[in-house]
């Protein structure tokens, strides 16, 4: 995966720096991985945490995975491909 890419981020909309490879498996890291640039990913990365204590998740536990995912996906405005 190219390095030093650069992409059009689904939640600021401005163009920039793309993550260096997908941060999670599957087709939410490749969502990510096209869609969001280093900053927004980042303030996510922050912000996932009082997401999962507020909601006193478990990313492990399968539902509360998809609870995370679901919130990360409107904090971060992915489209649904």
């Amino acid at each position: 995966m190219a390095e030093g890419r650069t992409v059009t981020c689904s939640r600021c909309g401005d163009e920039g720096p793309g993550l260096a490879r997908p941060p999670l498996s599957g087709d939410v890291g490749r969502q990510v991985y096209e869609q969001v640039c280093q900053t927004c990913w980042s303030e996510w990365f922050e912000q996932q945490i009082t997401v999962i204590n507020h909601y006193g998740l478990t990313p492990a536990v399968p539902e509360d995975r998809r609870q995370l995912y679901e919130v990360m996906r409107e904090f971060l405005a992915l489209k649904n491909e």
